[in-house]
């Protein structure tokens, strides 16, 4: 059971990845995927968060039919890098972890673009797209972050108010 929740997490938020820009092509900008992998990244270890970066990646690789492994070691660098800096900074709360995962989203960008330039394959980003991209996680982040606080605390009040 401790397997199969991320596991679910990463395949339907890579299946949210693909579908959501046919709804609303600004929704594409959004890397669902890697919105998971650094909220948990700044929760859990550094192994889980090497195997949820690389996870993560492969899914991504496999339903966006690009180079397989491109986005695997592009998350699981920035997974790795959280994970060993994480430890030295406190990151809690919606806007520092909306920062932190905007900026993972940025460097996200400029390994993929820097690998294709590498591998001599035509880029899929330029240099605005990988800043919209980082913006839009980012913004996607912090909505997320506040709607699951905003959850909590009706929660909380409702389980009070019942009580009176």
């Amino acid at each position: 059971m401790t397997l199969l929740r991320p596991v679910a997490a990463l395949f339907g938020l890579g299946m949210l990845q693909i579908f959501l820009p046919q709804v609303w092509g600004v929704l594409g900008l959004v890397d669902w995927l890697l919105i998971y992998v650094v909220l948990e990244t700044l929760r859990g270890s550094f192994r889980r968060s090497i195997v949820l970066g690389a996870g993560a990646g492969l899914i991504q690789d496999g339903l966006s039919g690009g180079i397989i492994g491109l986005h695997a070691f592009a998350k699981t660098s920035v997974a790795a890098l959280i994970a060993t800096f994480g430890g030295l900074l406190v990151v809690r709360g919606p806007f520092p972890e909306a920062l932190v995962t905007g900026l993972a989203a940025l460097l996200e960008g400029v390994l993929v673009v820097a690998w294709q330039a590498l591998l001599e394959r035509p880029g899929s980003l330029g240099p605005t797209e990988v800043v919209a991209r980082a913006v839009a996680t980012a913004l996607a982040t912090l909505a997320a972050l506040m709607a699951a606080r905003w959850w909590e605390h009706r929660k909380l009040r409702r389980r009070l108010g019942g009580r009176r």
